[in-house]
């Protein structure tokens, strides 16, 4: 016997309904996952993860970052951030400094970090275009600068 469902009055049932079909952080949470899974699965047989490759993509683009820049640029907890830099120092990909005290630090790439850019640029670029092949082109561009607004101020 299955345990009966719990009743859901009308007017809660209509909120959440409208939640699931316009919520922008409902909707961008789903989204995010399923690109996210993408690109994971892009990255699979790989030495590194896409979140990982994300981390040196944007130490090429603004390097030096300290931890607290790159976790604002990633929007990513700092914590999230200590733990990948961590992992990318000890794969010679990224170099530390120390920053004016011993709370900051510093990350450079290395030369095994722009390798591993070139490497597995392909790994990303066949993510991005079946992500890009899902939503389409003109539908991206009219997002993208929505998306944006979120996280630039």
């Amino acid at each position: 016997m299955r345990p009966q469902q719990p009743a859901i009055q009308p007017k809660l049932n209509r909120e959440l309904k409208r939640i699931e079909a316009f919520c922008p952080g409902y909707t961008l949470r789903r989204a995010q996952k399923t690109v996210s899974r993408w690109f994971e699965a892009a990255f699979r047989d790989a030495d590194i993860t896409s979140s990982q490759y994300a981390i040196l993509l944007t130490l090429a683009v603004k390097q030096p970052l300290s931890t607290g820049t790159l976790s604002q640029q990633l929007s990513s907890e700092v914590s999230t951030v200590t733990r990948n830099m961590q992992t990318l120092d000890r794969l010679g990909l990224v170099r530390t400094e120390p920053g004016s005290d011993k709370r900051f630090r510093h990350y450079h790439l290395t030369d095994a970090g722009v390798q591993a850019l070139d490497e597995n640029l392909p790994r990303w670029k066949a993510a991005q275009k079946r992500t890009m092949d899902r939503v389409g082109r003109v539908r991206w561009m009219a997002l993208l600068g929505g998306l944006k607004s979120l996280y630039e101020e």
